[in-house]
């Protein structure tokens, strides 16, 4: 095992003696093994090896994959330096990586309605966690009966953060159905005693709904502050550690664009000295926008 392997297996360990999330320390440990590829002294790593890294970087990966880098650099280096492997840490004067503001695709209510009708048992219950319960792919795929507690589901999400989604009627009915047909264990069983693999659970969903996974929790979060305006109620919900993020996984449609619009008017066309027949015009607008 060579110096640069020692050093980032001595890290791995860091982050899981720290409480890191398993997700968290395999995207890390993967972005430091890729960077060492590149430079395999990483303790000789300079601010401007880190700089070109990213910038070559800039066509092929995203600004998230890239931010996420980032990220995972100055961790790892300012890991280093507090342990005494580096003198300084080049990841320190990294400038911050903009991403821009981006709401993914929604799936519309009436394709999800359309899957259903064709869809088997599980892919319901596939389908209903996305689009009512709001899981994520890898929670629906390692989902479990002991998971779920009365009327609500205990999710253990992103980061290793535990959240309680609560189930309504409709998905519950589903739920029940499958545990009958299943018993104890996942919900949807692989064939050698564990859980069906991600990818294949992302391709039933998208063969039968015409979209992603994603596009169900979009559309659920989206249906939920509708339903509630309570933005706070949404993120729990979500199992996002910050509102920021909630906001991302909203969508505005043209008509709520429109009210907003129309809320900023006095609705007083006296004061604009309008004429007879600006003010017909000006009522059957008013009627015709709602």
């Amino acid at each position: 095992m060579t110096d640069t392997d020692d050093l980032i297996q001595a890290y791995r360990r860091h982050l899981l003696s720290a409480g890191r999330g398993i997700g968290t320390v395999r995207q890390r440990v993967f972005a430091i093994r890729a960077l060492a590829a590149t430079y395999p002294d990483l303790r000789a790593v300079t601010t401007d090896d880190l700089e070109a890294y990213l910038a070559l970087r800039r066509r092929t990966h995203a600004a998230e994959t890239r931010k996420g880098m980032r990220s995972s650099f100055r961790s790892f280096f300012a890991w280093t330096t507090r342990s005494g492997r580096t003198t300084e840490d080049p990841a320190l004067a990294l400038e911050p990586i903009y991403v821009p503001m981006q709401v993914g695709r929604i799936a519309p209510d009436a394709l999800v309605k359309e899957a259903l009708v064709l869809a088997t048992l599980p892919e319901k219950a596939m389908i209903l966690l996305g689009r009512y319960a709001a899981l994520r792919l890898a929670e629906i795929t390692t989902l479990h009966t002991s998971q779920r507690q009365g009327s609500s589901l205990r999710i253990l999400g992103k980061g290793e953060r535990e959240r309680t989604v609560p189930i309504n009627d409709e998905l519950m009915l589903i739920l029940r159905r499958l545990e009958a047909q299943v018993g104890e264990g996942y919900y949807f069983p692989g064939r050698y005693g564990s859980h069906m693999h991600p990818q294949a659970v992302n391709k039933i969903i998208t063969r039968r709904v015409g979209m992603n996974p994603h596009s169900l929790r979009h559309a659920a979060l989206t249906a939920a502050f509708r339903g509630t305006r309570d933005i706070r109620a949404v993120q729990k919900l979500a199992g996002h550690a910050s509102l920021l993020t909630t906001q991302r996984y909203l969508h505005v449609d043209p008509d709520e664009v429109r009210a907003a619009a129309n809320a900023t008017a006095f609705g007083l066309p006296d004061l604009l000295d309008a004429t007879p027949l600006e003010r017909v015009t000006f009522e059957h607008q008013k009627a015709s926008s709602g």
